[in-house]
C-alpha cells in the first residue's frame, strides 16, 4: 500500500466555506473563530470535532478502496 496523505480544511459549522484565519495567530480551545463569509462565530473545538471525523472517514474510505481493489486482484 503506498502511502497517502489528506487534508482536511477547517470549514464554517453554519455555510460551510472554507475557514481563512490569521496564519500568524494560533487558536486554543474555547476560541471563536469568525467565518469571512457568513461572519457568523465558530467555536474551536467543534471545528476541531468536524474536521476530525471528516479526516477519520476519508481514512477510512481509502483504506476500503485499496482492501477490495487487493481482494480483486487476488481472486482473478
Amino acid at each position: 500500500m503506498e502511502d497517502k496523505t489528506f487534508t482536511v480544511e477547517l470549514t464554517c459549522l453554519f455555510c460551510d466555506s472554507v475557514l481563512q484565519g490569521d496564519t500568524e495567530a494560533e487558536y486554543v480551545s474555547g476560541d471563536m473563530i469568525k467565518c469571512q463569509d457568513c461572519h457568523e462565530l465558530n467555536d474551536f473545538d467543534a471545528l476541531i470535532d468536524v474536521a476530525s471525523e471528516k479526516g477519520k472517514k476519508a481514512v477510512s474510505d481509502h483504506v476500503l478502496n485499496e482492501v477490495e481493489a487487493s481482494l480483486k486482484n487476488m481472486f482473478k
